[in-house]
């Protein structure tokens, strides 16, 4: 929570404020997810900024895309990315149509192929947000961000593979990001560890997509944190009598 200060009719902003205001960057958390109690978890915690799924994980679950959309939609109201399954330009375009068509927080999801840096540039023109994934280089990226789309997706893990340095390359795209002064989120992806995680987080990068059992990592109680609860709570019962506790705690007894 940010505190302001009001003083002769001047408001004064927390140091975070200001850096939040100075930058315009504030962390995003999304879940690479189709796992409804999970996301409704992350909703409720306050820390979901969206959800990102692929054709690979569409494909485990028990139900068609258009209803995992719904199911998706009616627990948290944040955007979702839905990937397109063409390859040449002028089929992802329509299959970036309908599916932005369905339902208006739907991101489309674009692999950066030279088809899909095509298809990336025209559904920026329609007012379609776009999100450019399976990238692996700083070059990718740029490209991507001039075609126009609003969102990055670098494969963190998958860049070692690549011959890449996953740290410099995200680096790079946060330099000619604030450089160039574009308004393209790099959101990181395919993380296999919350040490990735947190590098990319001192990076400034703009936000993660985790999926299930990193997600649920990532957020579990520390165990010193739980053990300072149980002192606190130990501690509480030694203390003279309160109403202003008390009587809720008895109450939900």
């Amino acid at each position: 929570m940010h505190c302001t200060v009001n003083f002769e009719n001047k408001t004064l902003l927390s140091y975070a404020d200001q850096s939040y205001e100075y930058r315009g960057v504030i962390m995003e958390i999304w879940l690479d997810s189709t796992d409804l109690i999970l996301i409704d978890k992350a909703q409720k915690m306050g820390v979901l900024s969206g959800v990102t799924t692929n054709p690979s994980i569409i494909s485990r679950s028990e139900l068609p895309l258009e209803e995992i959309i719904d199911e998706i939609l009616k627990v948290q109201p944040n955007p979702v990315a839905v990937q397109v399954t063409a390859k040449d330009a002028k089929m992802i375009v329509e299959q970036g149509e309908a599916i932005h068509g369905f339902s208006d927080p739907l991101i489309v999801k674009i692999p950066v192929t030279e088809e899909g840096l095509k298809a990336i540039n025209t559904l920026s023109r329609l007012d379609i947000p776009t999100m450019a994934t399976a990238i692996f280089t700083a070059e990718q990226a740029l490209l991507a961000t001039k075609a126009g789309a609003d969102y990055l997706a670098p494969y963190f893990s998958h860049m070692a593979d690549a011959k890449r340095d996953p740290l410099t390359e995200i680096e790079s795209m946060i330099s000619f990001i604030d450089l160039y002064e574009f308004k393209t989120k790099i959101i990181g992806a395919a993380f296999k560890s919350v040490d990735q995680v947190v590098d990319c987080m001192e990076l400034g990068i703009h936000g993660v997509t985790l999926k299930d059992e990193l997600f649920s990592e990532f957020t579990k109680d520390h165990a010193q944190t739980l053990k300072h609860v149980q002192r606190f709570q130990e501690d509480w019962k030694k203390a003279k009598p309160s109403s202003l506790l008390s009587d809720i705690e008895e109450s939900r007894v």
